[in-house]
Protein backbone atom coordinates (compact mmCIF):
# COMPACT_ATOMS: atom_id res chain seq x y z
CA UNK A 1 0.00 0.00 0.00
CA UNK A 2 1.49 3.40 -0.96
CA UNK A 3 2.19 5.86 1.82
CA UNK A 4 -0.14 8.87 2.12
CA UNK A 5 1.04 12.28 1.06
CA UNK A 6 3.47 13.91 3.47
CA UNK A 7 1.28 16.57 5.07
CA UNK A 8 0.72 18.43 8.30
CA UNK A 9 -2.38 20.47 9.09
CA UNK A 10 -1.49 21.28 12.71
CA UNK A 11 1.04 24.12 12.71
CA UNK A 12 1.14 27.07 15.09
CA UNK A 13 2.60 30.58 14.96
CA UNK A 14 4.09 32.96 17.50
CA UNK A 15 0.70 34.65 17.87
CA UNK A 16 -0.33 31.98 20.39
CA UNK A 17 2.45 33.09 22.78
CA UNK A 18 3.83 29.57 23.22
CA UNK A 19 5.27 28.87 19.76
CA UNK A 20 8.49 30.00 18.10
CA UNK A 21 9.65 30.80 14.60
CA UNK A 22 8.26 32.75 11.69
CA UNK A 23 5.66 31.37 9.31
CA UNK A 24 8.28 31.35 6.57
CA UNK A 25 10.64 29.29 8.72
CA UNK A 26 7.94 26.63 9.10
CA UNK A 27 7.41 26.69 5.35
CA UNK A 28 11.12 26.38 4.58
CA UNK A 29 11.44 23.47 7.02
CA UNK A 30 8.46 21.76 5.40
CA UNK A 31 10.04 22.16 1.98
CA UNK A 32 13.40 20.82 3.16
CA UNK A 33 11.69 17.79 4.69
CA UNK A 34 9.64 17.03 1.58
CA UNK A 35 6.12 17.91 2.69
CA UNK A 36 3.58 18.36 -0.07
CA UNK A 37 1.01 20.17 2.13
CA UNK A 38 1.36 22.46 5.13
CA UNK A 39 -1.69 23.70 7.00
CA UNK A 40 -1.47 26.43 9.62
CA UNK A 41 -3.98 26.10 12.46
CA UNK A 42 -2.99 28.47 15.22
CA UNK A 43 -5.19 28.75 18.30
CA UNK A 44 -8.26 30.75 17.43
CA UNK A 45 -9.05 33.98 19.21
CA UNK A 46 -12.47 34.43 20.76
CA UNK A 47 -14.67 37.49 21.22
CA UNK A 48 -14.98 36.97 24.96
CA UNK A 49 -17.95 38.27 26.92
CA UNK A 50 -15.56 39.39 29.64
CA UNK A 51 -13.63 42.30 28.07
CA UNK A 52 -10.98 42.05 30.76
CA UNK A 53 -10.08 38.45 30.02
CA UNK A 54 -6.96 37.95 27.89
CA UNK A 55 -5.92 34.40 27.08
CA UNK A 56 -2.25 33.52 27.42
CA UNK A 57 -2.43 30.83 24.71
CA UNK A 58 -4.05 32.49 21.71
CA UNK A 59 -3.96 35.53 19.48
CA UNK A 60 -6.24 38.50 20.06
CA UNK A 61 -9.29 38.95 17.81
CA UNK A 62 -7.69 41.98 16.16
CA UNK A 63 -4.71 39.81 15.13
CA UNK A 64 -6.78 37.32 13.16
CA UNK A 65 -6.94 39.32 9.97
CA UNK A 66 -3.16 39.80 9.97
CA UNK A 67 -2.69 36.05 10.50
CA UNK A 68 -4.76 35.29 7.42
CA UNK A 69 -3.19 38.07 5.36
CA UNK A 70 0.35 36.90 6.19
CA UNK A 71 -0.39 33.29 5.29
CA UNK A 72 -2.25 34.23 2.12
CA UNK A 73 0.80 36.15 0.89
CA UNK A 74 3.08 33.22 1.68
CA UNK A 75 0.70 30.80 -0.01
CA UNK A 76 1.03 32.87 -3.17
CA UNK A 77 4.80 33.16 -2.84
CA UNK A 78 5.30 29.40 -2.48
CA UNK A 79 2.41 28.27 -4.69
CA UNK A 80 4.63 26.29 -7.05
CA UNK A 81 6.46 24.50 -4.21
CA UNK A 82 3.98 23.72 -1.45
CA UNK A 83 0.22 23.63 -0.90
CA UNK A 84 -0.42 25.95 2.04
CA UNK A 85 -3.78 25.98 3.83
CA UNK A 86 -5.08 28.51 6.34
CA UNK A 87 -6.98 27.15 9.31
CA UNK A 88 -7.46 27.48 13.05
CA UNK A 89 -7.44 25.16 16.04
CA UNK A 90 -10.66 25.90 17.90
CA UNK A 91 -12.44 24.65 20.98
CA UNK A 92 -16.17 24.07 21.32
CA UNK A 93 -17.30 27.26 23.07
CA UNK A 94 -21.02 27.31 22.20
CA UNK A 95 -21.68 30.95 23.09
CA UNK A 96 -18.85 32.16 20.86
CA UNK A 97 -19.21 29.89 17.84
CA UNK A 98 -21.45 32.31 15.86
CA UNK A 99 -18.66 34.91 15.97
CA UNK A 100 -16.09 32.35 14.85
CA UNK A 101 -18.28 31.15 11.98
CA UNK A 102 -18.73 34.73 10.80
CA UNK A 103 -14.99 35.41 10.92
CA UNK A 104 -14.19 32.14 9.16
CA UNK A 105 -16.52 33.08 6.32
CA UNK A 106 -15.41 36.72 6.17
CA UNK A 107 -11.70 35.94 6.06
CA UNK A 108 -11.82 32.81 3.93
CA UNK A 109 -10.38 30.54 6.61
CA UNK A 110 -10.36 27.09 5.04
CA UNK A 111 -10.72 24.71 7.97
CA UNK A 112 -11.00 24.27 11.71
CA UNK A 113 -9.47 21.48 13.75
CA UNK A 114 -11.10 20.70 17.08
CA UNK A 115 -8.78 21.05 20.04
CA UNK A 116 -10.97 20.48 23.10
CA UNK A 117 -8.82 22.11 25.78
CA UNK A 118 -11.33 23.85 28.05
CA UNK A 119 -14.82 23.23 29.34
CA UNK A 120 -17.25 25.73 27.75
CA UNK A 121 -14.77 28.68 27.83
CA UNK A 122 -11.28 29.27 29.13
CA UNK A 123 -12.52 32.31 31.03
CA UNK A 124 -13.84 30.05 33.78
CA UNK A 125 -13.80 26.47 32.51
CA UNK A 126 -11.57 23.61 33.62
CA UNK A 127 -8.55 22.68 31.53
CA UNK A 128 -9.19 19.16 30.33
CA UNK A 129 -5.50 18.19 30.26
CA UNK A 130 -5.38 17.92 34.08
CA UNK A 131 -8.36 15.76 35.07
CA UNK A 132 -8.96 15.11 38.74
CA UNK A 133 -11.79 12.59 38.56
CA UNK A 134 -13.63 10.22 36.30
CA UNK A 135 -16.30 12.91 36.05
CA UNK A 136 -13.73 15.15 34.34
CA UNK A 137 -13.06 12.47 31.72
CA UNK A 138 -16.79 12.05 31.15
CA UNK A 139 -17.24 15.80 30.80
CA UNK A 140 -14.42 15.93 28.26
CA UNK A 141 -16.04 13.19 26.18
CA UNK A 142 -19.39 14.94 26.41
CA UNK A 143 -17.91 18.21 25.15
CA UNK A 144 -16.06 16.42 22.34
CA UNK A 145 -19.22 14.70 21.13
CA UNK A 146 -21.24 17.93 21.24
CA UNK A 147 -18.52 19.74 19.34
CA UNK A 148 -18.19 17.06 16.68
CA UNK A 149 -21.93 17.11 16.16
CA UNK A 150 -21.77 20.76 15.06
CA UNK A 151 -20.10 19.66 11.84
CA UNK A 152 -17.69 22.61 12.03
CA UNK A 153 -14.45 20.71 12.44
CA UNK A 154 -12.34 18.86 9.88
CA UNK A 155 -10.78 16.57 12.50
CA UNK A 156 -10.43 16.05 16.24
CA UNK A 157 -6.96 17.01 17.42
CA UNK A 158 -5.25 15.03 20.21
CA UNK A 159 -8.46 13.09 21.01
CA UNK A 160 -7.08 11.63 24.24
CA UNK A 161 -5.60 14.82 25.71
CA UNK A 162 -7.83 14.27 28.74
CA UNK A 163 -5.51 11.39 29.71
CA UNK A 164 -2.49 13.68 29.90
CA UNK A 165 -2.22 13.60 33.72
CA UNK A 166 -4.29 10.46 34.31
CA UNK A 167 -2.44 7.64 36.04
CA UNK A 168 -3.90 4.49 34.46
CA UNK A 169 -5.92 3.43 31.46
CA UNK A 170 -8.78 2.37 33.68
CA UNK A 171 -12.53 1.95 33.21
CA UNK A 172 -13.11 5.72 33.14
CA UNK A 173 -10.41 6.21 30.52
CA UNK A 174 -11.82 3.40 28.41
CA UNK A 175 -15.39 4.67 28.65
CA UNK A 176 -14.48 8.20 27.58
CA UNK A 177 -12.32 6.85 24.75
CA UNK A 178 -15.13 4.67 23.45
CA UNK A 179 -17.62 7.55 23.56
CA UNK A 180 -15.28 9.71 21.49
CA UNK A 181 -14.49 6.97 18.98
CA UNK A 182 -18.15 6.06 18.55
CA UNK A 183 -19.02 9.68 17.75
CA UNK A 184 -16.10 10.11 15.35
CA UNK A 185 -17.11 6.94 13.52
CA UNK A 186 -20.79 7.90 13.41
CA UNK A 187 -20.03 11.39 12.11
CA UNK A 188 -17.14 10.31 9.85
CA UNK A 189 -14.72 12.82 11.37
CA UNK A 190 -11.03 11.83 11.43
CA UNK A 191 -9.06 11.57 14.66
CA UNK A 192 -5.59 13.08 14.80
CA UNK A 193 -2.65 11.02 16.00
CA UNK A 194 -0.80 13.88 17.71
CA UNK A 195 2.99 13.57 17.62
CA UNK A 196 3.49 16.30 20.23
CA UNK A 197 1.69 14.17 22.78
CA UNK A 198 4.39 11.52 22.55
CA UNK A 199 6.77 13.86 24.41
CA UNK A 200 4.51 13.70 27.48
CA UNK A 201 4.82 9.96 27.99
CA UNK A 202 8.19 9.80 29.76
CA UNK A 203 7.85 12.45 32.43
CA UNK A 204 8.51 9.99 35.23
CA UNK A 205 5.48 11.11 37.24
CA UNK A 206 3.38 7.99 36.70
CA UNK A 207 0.89 9.66 34.35
CA UNK A 208 -0.15 8.44 30.93
CA UNK A 209 0.53 11.46 28.82
CA UNK A 210 -1.52 11.45 25.64
CA UNK A 211 -1.37 9.89 22.20
CA UNK A 212 -1.48 6.61 24.09
CA UNK A 213 -1.40 3.23 22.34
CA UNK A 214 -4.31 2.09 24.51
CA UNK A 215 -6.56 4.77 23.08
CA UNK A 216 -5.66 3.87 19.50
CA UNK A 217 -6.16 0.17 20.12
CA UNK A 218 -9.71 1.00 21.15
CA UNK A 219 -10.11 3.33 18.15
CA UNK A 220 -9.21 0.39 15.90
CA UNK A 221 -12.43 -1.33 17.02
CA UNK A 222 -14.47 1.42 15.33
CA UNK A 223 -14.72 2.40 11.65
CA UNK A 224 -12.75 5.59 12.15
CA UNK A 225 -10.11 7.30 10.02
CA UNK A 226 -6.92 8.90 11.33
CA UNK A 227 -4.49 11.58 10.26
CA UNK A 228 -1.08 12.19 11.81
CA UNK A 229 -0.42 15.75 13.02
CA UNK A 230 2.83 17.30 14.21
CA UNK A 231 1.19 19.99 16.38
CA UNK A 232 4.31 22.00 15.55
CA UNK A 233 5.17 24.88 17.88
CA UNK A 234 8.67 25.28 16.44
CA UNK A 235 9.87 24.74 12.85
CA UNK A 236 12.06 21.84 14.06
CA UNK A 237 8.93 19.97 15.13
CA UNK A 238 8.14 19.48 11.44
CA UNK A 239 11.48 17.74 10.98
CA UNK A 240 10.07 14.42 12.15
CA UNK A 241 9.33 12.66 8.89
CA UNK A 242 10.63 9.27 10.00
CA UNK A 243 8.49 9.41 13.16
CA UNK A 244 5.46 10.55 11.17
CA UNK A 245 5.89 7.65 8.76
CA UNK A 246 6.43 5.24 11.67
CA UNK A 247 3.13 6.28 13.26
CA UNK A 248 1.25 6.11 9.98
CA UNK A 249 2.48 2.53 9.73
CA UNK A 250 1.48 1.86 13.35
CA UNK A 251 -2.08 3.03 12.66
CA UNK A 252 -2.27 1.06 9.42
CA UNK A 253 -1.06 -2.01 11.33
CA UNK A 254 -4.04 -1.61 13.65
CA UNK A 255 -6.31 -1.61 10.60
CA UNK A 256 -7.09 2.12 10.81
CA UNK A 257 -7.26 3.92 7.45
CA UNK A 258 -4.69 6.73 7.44
CA UNK A 259 -5.49 9.91 5.54
CA UNK A 260 -2.94 12.08 3.81
CA UNK A 261 -5.30 15.04 3.40
CA UNK A 262 -8.16 16.38 5.45
CA UNK A 263 -11.66 16.07 4.03
CA UNK A 264 -12.50 19.11 1.95
CA UNK A 265 -8.85 20.05 1.44
CA UNK A 266 -7.90 17.43 -1.10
Amino acid sequence: MPLPLLTNYHTHTTRCHHAEGTEEEYIQTALRCGYQVLGFSDHTPWAYADPGFVSRIRMLPEELEGYVRTLAALREKYADQLHIHIGLEAEYFPAYLPWLKEEKERLGIEYLIFGCHYDTTDETGRYFGRPESGADLRRYAEQVVEGLETGLYACLAHPDICLNRWTAFDADAEASSREICEAAARLNIPLEYNLAGLTCQNRGDGTLGYTTDAFWQIAAEYPIKAIVGCDAHTPAELDVVSLLREKQAFLAGLGIPVLGTLPGLE
